[in-house]
């Protein structure tokens, strides 16, 4: 890609190198005829030696003097529209600096400078609106879902403890019974929703603010036990390469969030009589699962964003990976390489 003022600029030469090309036939023609007018006017004789020799003179001369003063004519040109252009389009670069700095998730203040260029003015103007809106909107989306999340959390609750009592029932039948626990499955998934929700709200909100220096090795390992029993009902082996003595700077329970949601996308996107690879350095950890089939990688990391159609979850767990990976500014990469799908948080 090229910038708008070097493609004025070579048109403006390839026009200006056309010029001087026509000028010089132009000029000699011009000068031979003046020459030739001034000799009949004085009859003055020359030779064809001589008359050759002039030719030629004036031909050097001519092409001489039209290339310096266009060299200069150019050189002039260039500094000139380099340093007025540079002038004229610093509100376009300065607004496009505050756009590239602007991030939505933390709402800082945009503030375009005033320009007495009316093409720039309404630009400024028309993006003022633009993020003024996506802000409104933005604002609007984060409070349904939380208030909605902490409204849904009392009839939750309200519902399970009554599936609870219909299920210590007696009198229930074999079909009653299946009706309830489809529904107790049903509710779950939604508990796990409006929990998930809950939590990224409280993220977007700066609600974790502690940080302390976490033994991630330790954690790790803490966590793959707690998950052992997952694993076995699939006849999972982790395979396991961990480090000891990996720390990192951050909020212990989200860096537990992170870890268990990862390792639960693993086990859930795991085959039966399978391994899991689970590699931990100090500058990455990696966790790498066998697959079929890459998955959809521009839904991965999106809210409610389904990835496979085989084995849907809730699509919020990895939105919260990505969101804790955001707020310590770490990178998450997802890969599919070899029929394994590679996860990775690099610190």
């Amino acid at each position: 890609m090229s910038k708008l003022l070097n493609r004025t600029m070579k048109r403006f030469m390839g026009y200006a190198g056309l010029v001087l090309i026509i000028s010089i036939p132009v000029y000699y023609y011009v000068i031979n005829m003046l020459w030739h007018h001034e000799l009949d006017e004085h009859k003055i004789e020359l030779t064809a030696a001589a008359g050759r020799e002039d030719r030629y003179l004036i031909i050097l001369f001519v092409t001489l003097l039209t290339v310096l003063f266009f060299l200069l004519l150019m050189i002039g040109f260039i500094l000139l529209n380099r340093r007025i252009s540079k002038r004229l389009w610093q509100p376009f670069y300065n607004s496009l600096a505050q756009i590239k700095g602007f991030n939505l998730d933390q709402q800082q203040t945009v503030s375009f400078e005033e320009t007495d260029i009316e093409e720039f003015s309404e630009l400024n103007s028309s993006l003022n609106k633009l993020i003024a809106g996506n802000i409104a909107v933005y604002n609007q989306q984060k409070e349904f879902a939380d208030n909605a999340s902490h409204e849904l959390q009392t009839p939750l609750a309200i519902i399970q403890s009554k599936l609870d009592l219909l299920l210590q029932t007696k009198l229930l039948t074999d079909e009653q019974y299946d009706l309830i626990e489809d529904a107790n499955k049903a509710l779950a998934r939604v508990t796990r929703i409006n929990k998930n929700l809950l939590l990224l709200t409280k993220i977007e909100n700066s609600q974790f603010m502690d940080k302390e220096t976490i033994d991630l090795s330790e954690l790790l390992e803490n966590s793959l036990i707690l998950f052992s029993i997952f694993s076995e009902n699939k006849n999972l082996v982790f395979d396991k390469d961990i480090a000891t003595g990996v720390t990192i700077e951050g909020n212990k329970i989200l860096v537990e969030i992170l870890l268990n949601n990862l390792i639960t996308n693993a086990i859930r996107y795991t085959p039966n009589d399978n391994t899991i690879q689970i590699t931990l350095n100090h500058k990455a950890l990696f966790i790498a699962n066998p697959g079929t089939l890459s998955l959809q990688q521009e839904q991965l990391f999106k809210r409610f964003g389904n990835t496979s159609a085989e084995t849907p979850g809730t699509g919020l767990g990895l939105s919260l990976v990505k969101q804790i990976c955001s707020r310590y500014n770490w990178r998450t990469d997802y890969t599919f390489s070899d029929m394994r799908h590679i996860f990775s948080v690099t610190f």
